[in-house]
């Protein structure tokens, strides 16, 4: 039974579906885009499950942009299915892999091309009945590694699904066909296969055996034939002239490096925009809009398109156009949404949402990001900046509009600059469309490698040559007020309004109206679909001789000038003469204005990053209002209140200075999830990485134990895309235990970094620093103590240091009560506050163990607690040719113990004190014994020891003897 409501057309593309898995080992779905393969391929589970009995499994890969839409899908046509959206980072696909392992049940496991090669191992275990392939034409290509390494799994069936079943040649579509039936097309044979049909084009017999090959894999209905009911799309073609200025940038760009393709989106860019070569200012206005043809066209269309009440998709291959065209929507006043390829997750589709569900006007998005996988039939008008090389990618991006569901005519717009590169392009991609399109509406499948046809005869080079002699002819502006009415069409009540239909010609008379000279590609007499003219080559030769003598000219000094970049000089600077050289002044006077632009594209640069960066931070805030979610982050702290509270103290807080109680950061020896405080509130500190996903053992299991919220709270603020660096969650744990004399909270400081492959960084210090100027500030409010476990623990490499003194400058030395936790690995009841003073890389030292202390929080005695060890009391050491890095390791241990470092390099006049009772010394050299020994001489009281006496000392956690450790000096 197949599910409700589907086309008669989508039945029968299901009912053929179903042959093909009795008869075969695979086949190919290529219905034009927006005919709903994807219900019809959902059905098709419906029937394997339903009439055949079969349970699964079901394998479907699709690109992520659309792997959304496809659980939907099944959600609405095939409700008995379960499904399975495999995705996620390495940890949560982690936790699914042991679900599944354990036998947890499933139809259909969704999931993308990237995952299903990550986790190929694990996927591979499987039988599947069916594999889908959405987008299938990734596999064109038969040597890429998702098409060998989907060969080595077991499917029962394959269906491949694309609307571009045909795109440019025969070993593409071998690929395709080997993958679905390799008994019939093995690999090997491509060549063969190539070989064979490679005349197709113009033998007819050799057509209709191809087509009989390939009828019984491949079924393609477009929507002219089966979808009558749709709406009619209109395409246009509407040309526009360049400014003055766009003349002389084009040309200078037709100079550069003639050949590469890279000119090409330069000549491409330079068609939207003059930004960066236009006069000043650079603040977006009108005399941008005035400087370029294309988007002058534009705003009179966009204007004529709002007062009219269409909405619109604006397309566009680069992301620079989609930077200057959001810049220009926030001038106008236009409501918009935005999409690319940078855009991600929920904001991709909270942006589909708010353009579907409310009044946006225009949708900007990528040809290639927008182009898949969405359904944005809001719009009834769709209008490309640019053209694609490929006509295909073009064709899913105009599909989203025009598509099942939409009720309004669909009015497709492109716009093309006159006498450029653009034309030329066009052409090559309609050359492309019309022989697939001619090969699949005959039946001939004829695949003849439509790349070298439409190419053949027109180089790189040749394709910049096009119209060169039009351009040349005149440097004054060819922008034209256009009727846009009269183009466009009548519009009446934000629908367009379509005439009667037109009599399609024949084929003979549709190839003489290619043949005669109205056709779009004859302009003012000259043909621009052939080659290239003699007056063309003419003034291109011209240009680039010219071009060639300024550079000769120029040689003197400046030709490096010429080297890159784009020259604006050169060939339009005519006639050529000798520059004027410039005085002191002039020169001087020049370079101010230079830094002044500068400083104004910086400017520019800099609002339009914060425009950004707002306009994400409302979607981000309206997407919260949706789920209901409120933020538990700290806001920024007051820089200029922190400036005030610091006063003189500066960067450098002497570390030697005399420590008081106020300033003092204490040391315990405890569980910092159970803050040993008064009766004030206590902060626990713990730093967390930005991914989302809590972690496992020490203090995350600790803190699991003593509280639900942690990972609730943590994990939702990472599914809310409320994690970045410096960030602070600040939320109560006393759910499970609490205090009768105050609150427990916990402040989660956003300190690392995870990657995409799920690389951990370590603790970024700034972010660290951050986070602690938000903690002292809440800190204060509340009059609560801060608890702190030893942060970076067993870290390699990490700076306990730098992360000692950003504690003490931004808590501790602003009467803020501080303990540092070091937790017990042997048990031991409950532990003593050693308060220390302040230290630094050279001197540490400790107060007595039995001294309490009171601050700012409050004026209540510590209470009585468990000394900490304290078996190196009373020692004194000194350093003496010791490695920094030795140095430092040792001193982590003895700033926690009633002792005393100091350090001696061997080239510095300091005396060493008579309280000194061992000398730590690495003896190297004869030079090394004697200055030893000066030191003994004068300080008898020292006992000389190697280093491995602290560390034995440390490790045993008991003061050992000096006997094995004595350095010989004789």
């Amino acid at each position: 039974k197949w599910p409700d409501g589907q086309l008669p057309y989508q039945l029968g593309g299901v009912r053929w579906l179903s042959q093909c898995l009795k008869n075969q080992e695979g086949c190919i779905l290529g219905d034009e885009m927006g005919l709903g393969k994807t219900c019809q391929t959902v059905s098709l589970l419906v029937y394997i499950r339903g009439s055949q009995g079969h349970e699964g499994p079901f394998l479907i890969l699709s690109p992520l942009s659309v792997l959304e839409n496809w659980r939907e899908e099944m959600e609405r046509f095939s409700p008995g299915l379960s499904v399975i959206c495999y995705r996620g980072d390495k940890e949560k696909r982690a936790e699914l892999q042991s679900e599944l392992k354990t036998g947890r049940r499933f139809h259909v496991l969704l999931t993308t091309y990237e995952l299903c090669l990550k986790d190929a191992s694990f996927l591979r275990r499987w039988q599947w009945r069916v594999l889908v392939v959405d987008e299938a034409h990734r596999l064109k290509n038969q040597n890429s590694v998702l098409h060998n390494m989907l060969s080595e799994f077991s499917f029962g069936f394959k269906v491949l699904l694309t609307g571009t079943p045909i795109q440019n040649n025969l070993q593409e579509v071998y690929a395709l066909l080997s993958f679905i039936q390799p008994s019939i097309f093995p690999k090997s044979e491509v060549d063969d296969f190539v070989s064979t049909y490679s005349q197709v084009e113009t033998q007819p017999v050799l057509a209709s055996e191809l087509h009989s090959i390939l009828k019984p894999f491949l079924l393609r209905r477009v929507k002219a034939e089966v979808a009558a009911e749709l709406p009619r799309k209109i395409e246009l073609v509407v040309y526009h002239g360049m400014s003055a200025l766009q003349k002389r940038y084009y040309k200078a760009i037709l100079m550069k490096d003639i050949g590469k393709t890279t000119q090409i989106n330069r000549l491409f860019l330079s068609l939207v925009l003059s930004v960066g070569v236009e006069p000043e200012p650079f603040e977006m206005g009108e005399h941008l809009i005035e400087a370029s043809g294309k988007l002058c066209l534009l705003d009179s269309m966009l204007r004529f398109l709002h007062q009219g009440g269409h909405r619109v998709l604006l397309f566009s291959q680069m992301t620079r156009v989609l930077d200057i065209l959001q810049d220009y929507m926030e001038y106008r006043g236009y409501s918009y949404e935005r999409l690319d390829g940078s855009v991600r997750g929920e904001e991709r589709n909270l942006a589909i949402k708010n353009f579907s569900s409310k009044d946006v006007f225009v949708f900007l998005l990528s040809t290639k990001a927008g182009g898949v996988g969405m359904n944005l039939t809001s719009a009834d008008t769709v209008i490309f900046m640019d053209s694609d090389f490929n006509p295909q990618n073009d064709l899913q991006a105009a599909a989203r509009a025009h598509r099942i569901g939409q009720k309004r005519a669909v009015k497709v717009i492109r716009l093309l600059g006159r006498d450029t590169v653009e034309e030329i392009i066009y052409s090559r991609a309609a050359s492309k469309l019309q022989l697939t399109n001619t090969i699949i509406e005959e039946g001939r499948f004829s695949l003849l490698d439509q790349a070298q046809s439409a190419e053949a005869g027109l180089q790189l080079s040749e394709i910049l040559k096009f119209g060169v002699d039009k351009l040349l002819a005149s440097e004054e502006s060819s922008v034209q007020d256009v009727d846009l009415g009269l183009i466009l069409g009548r519009t009446e009540g934000g629908q367009w309004l379509v005439d009667e239909e037109p009599c399609l010609p024949s084929k003979e008379e549709d190839t003489s109206l290619i043949n005669s000279q109205n056709h779009m590609y004859i302009y003012e007499g000259r043909d621009y679909s052939r080659d290239p003219s003699s007056e063309d080559q003419r003034c291109f030769d011209q240009l680039v001789e010219e071009l060639q003598t300024y550079l000769e000219a120029a040689q003197e000094g400046r030709a490096l000038r010429y080297k890159a970049g784009v020259s604006l000089s050169g060939p339009l600077v005519a006639p050529l003469r000798r520059k004027r050289v410039l005085t002191e002044a002039e020169l001087e006077l020049r370079r101010e204005k230079r830094r002044e632009a500068a400083a104004k594209k910086a400017r520019l640069q800099e609002d339009r990053k914060r425009q950004r960066e707002e306009q994400q931070y409302r979607r981000k805030i309206a997407w919260w209002e949706s789920c209901g979610y409120h933020s538990l982050c700290l806001p920024l702290a007051d820089s200029d209140e922190d400036d005030e509270e610091a006063g003189e103290e500066g960067d450098d807080i002497s570390i030697s200075s005399v420590a008081s109680e106020h300033t003092d950061i204490h040391y315990i020896l405890g569980d910092v999830t159970h803050p040993q405080a008064n009766q004030e509130d206590a902060i626990i500190v713990h730093c967390v990485d930005d991914s989302g996903h809590w972690g496992r053992g020490g203090l995350f299991t600790a803190l699991e134990v003593r509280s639900d919220e942690p990972r609730k709270q943590y994990e939702l603020a990472g599914k809310m895309k409320d994690l970045a660096l410096g960030h602070v969650l600040l939320f109560p744990i006393d759910d499970k235990q609490s205090r009768l004399d105050g609150q427990d909270e916990l402040a989660l400081i956003v300190a690392q970094e995870r990657d995409q492959s799920n690389n951990l960084s370590g603790i970024k210090l700034p972010a660290l620093e951050e986070g602690l100027k938000k903690i002292h500030r809440v800190a204060k409010q509340k009059k609560a103590s801060v608890h702190l476990p030893r942060i970076g623990h067993s870290t390699k490499g990490f700076n306990w240091y730098g992360t000692e003194r950003l504690i003490r400058k931004h808590l501790a030395s602003r009467s803020i009560l501080t303990y540092i936790y070091y937790f017990p690995r042997k048990a031991s009841s409950r532990a003593l506050a050693i308060p220390s003073s302040s230290s630094s890389p050279s001197v540490f030292s400790a107060a007595p163990s039995s001294s309490s202390s009171t601050s700012g929080v409050g004026k209540d005695t510590m209470p009585v607690r468990n000394k900490m060890p304290d078996f190196m009391g009373g020692v004194h050491v000194f350093f003496y040719n010791i490695a920094a890095s030795d140095r430092k390791s040792l001193a982590r241990y003895l700033i926690t113990y009633p002792s005393q470092v100091t350090t001696y390099d061997g080239d510095e006049e300091e005396v060493m004190g008579s309280e000194v009772t061992h000398i730590v010394a690495d003896v190297e050299s004869p030079v090394h014994k004697r200055e030893l020994q000066n030191l003994l001489n004068e300080h008898p009281q020292a006992l000389p020891v190697q280093k491995t006496w602290l560390e034995s000392c440390f490790s045993k956690q008991k003061r050992v003897s000096t006997t094995e450790f004595l350095l010989e000096l004789h």
